[in-house]
């Protein structure tokens, strides 16, 4: 598996360091250990991981393309369900990450797997949407006005016109939001992205904000 991170991650220009494929080795024997009980992947083969993790890259690398990276970049992963991409993210890059799951036992496994990897993060649990933002966002502390990103990303969780949408609520002016796509997608509904980065199975369009 590291062979084929690693191929990709130097195509894109991501660099990843011993610790850091030590974190992914720790996140791998969790995906494997709970990704059946906890239904957070459909496989836990090394391709279907591997895929999955190739897909986190190509995210990582469009975000670096729109912005620096950093100790003080906020990023923020909408529906992050089994850790993808912000599990990869928290093991590659030194972000600030929030990570927002509705459902109690996803939340839970990020939680855990965060702590193995000695990473902190804020994880909520609940729902973002113009429907359901005012519902959850006191509980969990989210709020529209004073919560701003760097970085904006939810994969397999909304059509990407909507998620762009959404996001841009979300992310300081310069930062981006983060659309996930078939490979040969190079806009969303007419509006051709800032960043484009491909992968082998599938794409992430950066649309910068501001």
């Amino acid at each position: 598996m590291r062979a084929r991170i690693e191929a990709a991650a130097v195509t894109l220009g991501v660099p990843i360091d011993e610790a850091g494929w030590a974190r992914l080795a720790q996140l791998v024997v969790l995906w494997r250990r709970y990704g059946r009980a906890v239904n957070l992947v459909g496989a836990t083969s090394d391709d279907a991981l591997a895929g999955h993790v190739e897909e986190a890259v190509v995210t990582l690398a469009c975000a670096a393309q729109a912005v620096e990276l950093g100790p003080t970049t906020r990023w923020i992963d909408v529906g992050s369900g089994g850790g993808f991409p912000a599990l990869v993210v928290a093991a590659f890059a030194p972000c600030m990450l929030h990570l927002v799951e509705p459902r109690q036992k996803r939340a839970a496994f990020l939680e855990l797997a965060l702590s193995t990897i000695g990473r902190e993060a804020v994880v909520s649990r609940a729902r973002i949407g113009d429907g359901t933002w005012n519902e959850n966002g006191v509980e969990q502390q989210i709020d529209r006005m004073q919560t701003a990103y760097t970085v904006a990303t939810a994969r397999a969780t909304f059509a990407p016109e909507a998620w762009i949408a959404l996001g841009e609520k979300l992310v300081i002016p310069g930062g981006v939001v983060i659309a996930h796509v078939p490979r040969e997608c190079r806009d969303v509904a007419g509006r051709a992205a800032d960043v484009w980065v491909s992968g082998s199975s599938s794409a992430a369009l950066g649309f910068r904000v501001g």
